[in-house]
């Protein structure tokens, strides 16, 4: 306990007071970590949030893999993310906009190729309504 004490300092027998030099004063012991994981900037540098590295590896594999879902699970994990990097001061903020950024141009996309389909359907419906078939006659 008595080691954050400068050396030299009067400590009593029990160790629990010192004098510092007008009076008696508590040994403060270091308070006890709150929790069971240190806080996210123990070792340096605070640590990336996770739910901005899933947002940002569901918005890549959007454009790889499965593009609607993915990117439906980029702006949902980016915007839980940026939620928690706010409350928590965690790194990851760039890995979350990058993610919703890769989400939500990833579903605009798509929406814009399901329009595009649609009238093209559409349009061949029309054309085959309109232009007469030549069928075969004996």
């Amino acid at each position: 306990m008595s080691s954050a004490l400068p050396p030299g300092t009067q400590v009593s027998a029990d160790g629990k007071w010192y004098w510092d030099g007008g009076k008696w004063a508590p040994v403060t012991a270091p308070a006890p970590m709150q929790g069971a994981y240190p806080p996210a900037y123990a070792y340096g540098s605070p640590r990336t949030n996770s739910m901005a590295i899933v947002s940002l590896v569901s918005g890549i594999l959007a454009w790889l893999l499965c593009p609607c879902l993915g990117g439906a699970l980029a702006v949902i994990f980016g915007h839980v993310a940026r939620g928690q990097i706010k409350q928590s001061g965690e790194a990851g903020g760039g890995m979350a906009i990058a993610g919703l950024v890769l989400g939500y141009a990833n579903l605009g996309v798509t929406a814009l190729a399901i329009v595009a389909w649609i009238f093209l359907v559409a349009g061949v419906a029309i054309l085959g309504a309109f232009i007469p078939s030549v069928s075969p006659t004996p």
